[in-house]
């Protein structure tokens, strides 16, 4: 949990401070280009779906393996241009090349970096857990920090839409933040007399609608243009995990130990399924099925219209992490330390790979490698292994 604090500040702090890359350790002396199929922020794009955007089928072989500096949180790495940049809890950011896995430098910003950055060129925007301003924007290829905003204490992960970053908090707010100055456009504040303030579920969207999770158990839906609520919802019980918004429909399950659908538009509740054991991790979802995990050991794939089981498979130790669906199969990271691969349809493990610590992080695909992040510290490449 994070430190309360007051009320969020009206104005962000907008202060240019170059760096050196000799002070900073970060300075990259290449331009970076985002494309189409990069991962910039945590679940991919705008609405969470957690789907890679290219497939990296198995087997899969270790081609490379670096030092993360300190432990890491749920989604902790982003991709663009062949970069990886990941944010541990010691407050350093770590880029890494993903073709083999060289370490291009590294940067303390502050306290723990529990939400994951967002990757746009050139710029870097990332958010500190217990420190006030706390969300920053920093420029990968001149060092330098270009603003920083006072929001009160982070642990979700920023939405990068358009000219703006949308961010939950833990003083129980969403805040629309202008990129190219870190001004707020506006903020929308838990209704009063909640359960509790808290937020660590992140903001998704389809473009329109800002939908997130509280941890007294509400789901809210705000319009992008002026933070209005459209619509509040509830399950029984606190919801900690992302949403994702696809076809029409939000998902997101609770602690409750249950999986919810609810219309986009209106709030209904569409399906809600129980799962026997509490979600702590978002899901998979593509045009058919929901993939999630649950603290049981438990991966299971659910029908996306109607919820209905489709398929469960257990691993045999508790799941904190997010499915990363890719292609034909989707990957989780276990607490046994085991990544598996288990067939989309089936439900089949299809193969496995052991790693040297356990995993609660989802793991990333860019530029036809598998990134895993390890309890150990540890970042690993893999690719697909080609017969002989």
């Amino acid at each position: 949990m994070g430190l309360l604090r007051n009320r969020y500040r009206q104005f962000a702090f907008a202060t240019a401070i170059v760096l050196c890359s000799g002070c900073g350790g970060l300075k990259l002396s290449e331009h970076l280009t985002t494309r189409q199929t990069d991962w910039i922020m945590s679940g991919g794009d705008i609405g969470r779906t957690n789907t890679a955007k290219e497939g990296v089928d198995p087997p899969l072989t270790v081609v490379w393996q670096t030092d993360a500096g300190a432990g890491l949180a749920e989604s902790p790495g982003v991709i663009t241009d062949n970069h990886l940049f990941v944010g541990n809890l010691h407050g350093e950011i770590h880029a890494v090349r993903v073709q083999d896995g060289k370490d291009l430098g590294n940067k303390r910003f502050g306290s723990a970096l529990v939400g994951t950055p967002v990757v746009d060129g050139d710029m870097l925007f990332l958010v500190l857990a217990h420190d006030d301003p706390s969300m920053i924007a920093y420029n990968l290829h001149t060092g330098a920090i270009l603003w920083k905003a006072a929001l009160g204490d982070i642990e979700s992960s920023p939405l990068l839409m358009n000219n703006h970053l949308y961010v939950t908090t833990l003083t129980g707010t969403l805040n629309c933040i202008e990129k190219t100055t870190g001004s707020i456009e506006w903020s929308y504040a838990l209704p009063a007399g909640s359960r509790t303030t808290l937020i660590h579920s992140s903001p998704a969207s389809d473009g329109n609608l800002i939908v997130f999770g509280s941890d007294g158990g509400g789901l809210f839906a705000v319009s992008c243009s002026d933070g209005s609520l459209r619509w509040k919802a509830a399950a029984r019980s606190a919801i900690l995990a992302t949403p994702s918004v696809a076809a029409g429909r939000v998902f997101v399950g609770s602690l409750d130990s249950s999986m919810y659908a609810f219309d986009l538009t209106t709030g209904r509740l569409l399906w809600s399924t129980p799962l026997g054991a509490k979600i702590y991790g978002s899901q998979g979802v593509n045009e058919r099925f929901v993939y999630v995990g649950t603290v049981g050991g438990v991966l299971y794939c659910l029908d996306a219209e109607t919820g209905a089981v489709i398929w469960k498979t257990s691993v045999g130790s508790i799941l904190n992490s997010t499915p990363l669906l890719s292609g034909s199969v989707v990957y989780v990271g276990c607490m046994d330390k085991k990544l598996y691969a288990v067939n989309t349809e089936t439900g089949e493990v299809v193969w496995q790979y052991t790693a040297e610590g356990r995993m609660k992080s989802m793991p990333a695909i860019a530029d036809t490698t598998l990134m895993i992040f390890t309890e150990d510290r540890s970042i690993v490449g893999m690719r697909h292994t080609v017969a002989p």
